[in-house]
């Protein structure tokens, strides 16, 4: 198995450029580099109030910065750290292939063990490895946040699974902002910077991470960290109605289908997202 990477000097080029842009948009940050299993992972960090960090884990193809529009309403709160996973597209460098799902989890204990106790939160594919993560090593992890987390609760809906081919590298432009709106319902995502990241991550980087499985009903409930899950009623990753179904199986969990909301439930709306996380910490 192969580690990921950028297809060309050019892409990364281009990528970085657009990751720097970023990362200046986010207002004051510091970021640190972490010696994990599998390579060295970055951190980015944007300091907040006393108290255990939020650490966020982005979707597929998208690094730590793709937070960017929750991070204001966050920070106020508490320290925000911004993950850019293995086998994705970001400043971490991987080092070793992904071959499974504990692997995932191997080089996210690495970071979680440096970062100390904390309030984890993952949306789409960041989620599912949230969702694992503290299902099997819970160490410190003191509340799960699941935004529209994709193949966690439900399958990928077969729509999606055959639009992702926009997403793959070489794809024709239309294709991959296609898919890129098909994820935020259809909308028009113009010049926004960070979904202009996202695209030129899914364009230039191949990536190289395993596909995990659909968690069984026992697998949820085996979850014994507080969680909660927000859907979106119009997310295209999952069925919102059997993923709260599902979800309600969490023994310690709290589900709700936002109905207006996409998959694109972070950046929508990251005021209200922000203030519901701060609940689960108040009440943990």
């Amino acid at each position: 198995m192969r580690t990921g990477h950028f297809t060309s000097t050019a892409a990364r080029d281009r990528f970085h450029a657009l990751y720097d842009d970023a990362v200046a948009g986010l207002g004051p940050t510091s970021s640190r580099d972490i010696a994990t299993t599998h390579g060295v992972v970055r951190v980015l960090t944007c300091d907040g109030p006393p108290g255990d960090p939020f650490v966020l884990l982005p979707g597929a193809g998208s690094p730590g910065v793709s937070w960017a529009p929750n991070v204001p309403a966050l920070r106020r709160r508490a320290t925000v750290h911004l993950v850019d996973p293995l086998g994705g597209p970001g400043a971490s460098t991987q080092d070793v292939p992904l071959r499974s799902v504990a692997d995932q989890i191997r080089w996210l204990r690495d970071v979680l063990d440096t970062l100390g106790p904390c309030h984890l939160v993952g949306t789409s594919m960041g989620g599912r490895l949230a969702f694992e993560v503290a299902r099997r090593a819970p160490a410190g992890i003191r509340t799960l946040g699941l935004l529209d987390p994709a193949r966690t609760f439900t399958g990928i809906p077969a729509g999606t699974v055959a639009a992702s081919i926009g997403a793959q590298p070489g794809a024709p432009p239309w294709l991959r902002r296609r898919f890129v709106a098909r994820l935020g319902g259809g909308a028009d995502v113009g010049d926004d910077p960070v979904a202009r990241l996202i695209e030129a991550g899914l364009s230039g980087y191949a990536s190289a991470i395993p596909l995990p499985p659909l968690p069984t009903a026992r697998d949820v409930a085996e979850v014994g960290v507080r969680t909660l899950v927000l859907l979106g009623g119009r997310s295209t990753m999952l069925d919102a109605g059997r993923a709260r179904d599902r979800a309600a199986l969490l023994p310690h969990g709290t589900v709700e289908v936002w109905p207006d909301a996409t998959h694109a439930l972070p950046g929508e709306f990251p005021e209200r997202v922000a203030e519901r996380l701060s609940s689960l910490v108040t009440a943990s």
